[in-house]
């Protein structure tokens, strides 16, 4: 190990087949979910930049099989490696029993869902430990925690954002779009075919758009996690004079009356005026 590396605690996954053995593709399954999911939560955490941390596989047992996975990241890499690791156990335990920690972003909550839902075919049952945390999912977690994320939904949602990152491939189609608020994550929107060549207009031009439609939204965030498009997008341009004649459209502060005034008035009202 390099001294300019750190590591934590080690990660344990177990894979309990209901068949004799574990097979390759439902190894390849789990790794493939856990890493996107670990990576997911790191961004989470770290609020920007790229992920940083690998998992070496520093223990495996056959039979049930178990993996010993180790977080590893450079010296200054931040978040540390084992507030992941922790983080990711914690919010499996809370998202099952409904409670949702502050910094937990719709787009998380679905890979975390996407992670328990993985061998949910195969009858196999998947057991993460790391330190004092022991989270076995098998069909009764998995149904406790689709109840938990169990979407909302609400219609004649709309959104403001960048439109990005059409996939016209094949349908549902859909785009990213990315709410004009920091730290906001983009929105699935998905659209009919009817829409396609307005929606690849608005991607040449790179505007801010106007959408409405359908919103599903999780337990978390103000956001819906995704929206099914009933009206073509419309462009918003960027018309400074308009913006300019919103100023004092709104006077927060009644004619004829100065600040300092205003603000005694209302302690008065409220009954918070200093006693003589």
């Amino acid at each position: 190990m390099s001294p300019a590396m750190q590591t934590q605690g080690v990660l344990r996954v177990r894979l309990v087949a209901a068949d004799e053995h574990v097979t390759l593709a439902e190894l390849k399954g789990v790794a493939q979910q856990l890493q996107r999911t670990l990576s997911a939560v790191e961004t989470n955490l770290a609020h920007d930049g790229e992920a940083a941390i690998g998992y070496a596989i520093v223990e495996a047992d056959v039979g049930s099989l178990t993996l010993g996975l180790q977080p590893v990241a450079p010296e200054e890499a931040l978040p540390d490696p084992g507030e992941v690791v922790s983080t990711f156990a914690s919010d499996l335990v809370d998202i099952r029993h409904q409670s949702y920690r502050p910094g937990l972003t719709p787009g998380l909550a679905r890979r975390y869902l996407s992670l328990v839902r993985s061998l949910s075919g195969s009858g196999t049952t998947v057991e993460y430990a790391y330190r004092d945390r022991q989270i076995t999912v098998d069909t009764s977690f998995r149904q406790g925690f689709e109840v938990a994320l169990r979407e909302r939904v609400a219609e004649d949602v709309v959104l403001t954002g960048v439109l990005e990152a059409v996939n016209a491939h094949r349908e549902p189609f859909q785009f990213r779009l990315y709410p004009k608020l920091p730290g906001a994550e983009a929105v699935e929107c998905r659209f009919s075919r009817e829409m396609l060549p307005a929606v690849a207009e608005l991607l040449k031009l790179k505007a801010v758009v106007r959408v409405s439609g359908r919103g599903y939204f999780l337990p978390i965030g103000s956001y819906p996690s995704r929206l099914d498009v009933s009206e073509q997008p419309v462009a918003m341009p960027f018309d400074p004079a308009l913006l300019r004649s919103y100023i004092r459209r709104l006077s927060l502060i009644p004619a004829g009356l100065t600040v300092q005034e205003y603000l005694r008035r209302n302690r008065e009202a409220a009954g918070l005026a200093e006693q003589d």
